[in-house]
């Protein structure tokens, strides 16, 4: 993940200098774990080998995983528009991580 990361950022960076001449806004949004169904495939799949419920399932997920929550796909829409919007006009070039703490790295 963490060398992804970094080639992400890299190449995020490499088109915010394009971005910059021809007056595009470049960011990348990095999401961790969202609650999609292939999410839910592996909460299910995760409750089914430990033989607990669902429920269950996501609390042992989020603590192994040493994150905060499973995020929303809100979550991720509402960071999309803030960057999007005039208030984040401003931010060019940046790799944002909505992640709940999945990424351990600077």
């Amino acid at each position: 993940g963490g060398s992804v990361n970094a080639a992400l950022l890299s190449f995020t960076k490499a088109m915010a200098e394009i971005g910059v001449r021809d007056q595009v806004q470049v960011n990348t949004i990095n999401p961790g774990p969202v609650r999609t169904d292939r999410l839910t495939r592996r909460l299910d799949t995760l409750a089914r080998e430990r033989g607990i419920d669902p429920p269950s399932a996501l609390q042992t997920f989020v603590r192994e995983e040493n994150i905060l929550k499973v995020g929303e796909p809100e979550d991720i829409a509402a960071l999309v528009a803030f960057v999007l919007s005039p208030p984040g006009r401003y931010i060019h070039g940046s790799l944002i991580d909505a992640d709940g703490g999945t990424t351990k790295s600077v």
